[in-house]
């Protein structure tokens, strides 16, 4: 069944006329710069006034959601294909709807807008090594796959943090400008999500049996675990109601985009992207179920009400470590 994988050839796939990884490269860079538009200073601080939420969340999605990924793919041994898109995918924190599924969860969107932003930074140092330490350990002797380091660095930069500081410099030097631009770009940007996905959901449609055979229980057990673990462990660390959903919903948001970058257009592996694939339909399934038992079986009472753009001040307390 390996070998289905490995005639994806998503790579030959073009939108309008423009390759699919050309076209979600551009589509991850306009997100950045739509992310950045709406960015503060203060959402990059804020991780000072609730240490505690921050770096619970930080923590889960930098280093324990990779190690999840690693453990999966050790216990399970699936394809080379399948295990490292895992790992790739596990190494790609946050996507810019996450923010929104905090809103409808009643979360603390600006802890997510803080968990977004930071994780958007580090993710430039982490992804390559994690990316290559998968490679290093699951890849067969005599298969020739790496990420070179800078490189993938550089690449991430101008991908990544780089449109995010030019949305945030918009902001500050144009801000009337800004502020009409971006409920228009965050729009664009969704749909340029959309059509990737409904394209390469397309292509691989005839492979799509295979792909759920090979890679659904690795994925659901990624997904999964993962969530129930945050909210578990935000809960016993006591950082309180909303910013437990919160953290939840960071960990289960994967950045797609990205992922399906690296995989595709850094590493020329298109069969990587089956699992990014399969996970973008199984997070939207358990994101929303969590969105509902938060709404309707939980006290709605118990999170604190959160408005789409920021908590105000009185709502992100300092807390003590």
């Amino acid at each position: 069944m390996a070998d289905d994988l490995n005639s994806l050839n998503v790579l030959g796939v073009e939108i309008w006329g423009v390759n699919v990884s050309d076209f979600g490269t551009g589509a991850l860079i306009l997100i950045m710069v739509t992310m950045g538009l709406t960015l503060r200073v203060s959402d990059f601080t804020r991780v000072l006034i609730m240490p505690k939420a921050a770096l619970t969340g930080l923590f889960s999605q930098i280093i324990l959601l990779p190690a999840l990924a690693f453990l999966i793919v050790f216990l399970f041994q699936p394809p080379l294909a399948v295990g490292m898109g895992l790992i790739i995918l596990s190494c790609c924190p946050s996507g810019a709807t996450s923010n929104f599924f905090t809103h409808l969860a009643r979360g603390d969107v600006a802890l997510s807008v803080t968990l977004t932003a930071i994780s958007g930074f580090i993710v430039v140092f982490t992804l390559p090594l994690l990316v290559n330490l998968g490679l290093e350990v699951f890849a067969e002797p005599g298969q020739e796959i790496h990420l070179p380091f800078l490189p993938a660095m550089l690449r991430i930069l101008l991908l990544i943090v780089f449109p995010i500081v030019a949305g945030m410099l918009m902001r500050r030097m144009l801000h009337k400008q800004a502020e009409k631009i971006e409920p228009y770009a965050t729009r664009v940007s969704f749909v340029a999500i959309l059509i990737t996905m409904a394209i390469l959901l397309a292509h691989v449609w005839d492979h799509l049996g295979t792909i759920i055979r090979m890679a659904l229980h690795v994925t659901l057990a990624l997904n999964i675990t993962m969530m129930g673990l945050g909210f578990l462990g935000a809960k016993l660390l006591k950082v309180g109601e909303a910013r437990s959903r919160t953290i939840t919903i960071e960990i289960g948001v994967q950045n797609y985009i990205l992922s399906v970058v690296v995989a595709a257009g850094m590493l020329g592996r298109p069969d990587f992207v089956a699992v990014p694939i399969l996970y973008l339909f199984i997070m939207y399934i358990t994101v929303f179920s969590f969105i509902a038992w938060c709404r309707f079986v939980r006290d709605p009472g118990l999170a604190r009400q959160a408005s789409y753009g920021r908590i105000e001040t009185s709502n992100t307390e300092s807390e003590t470590l």
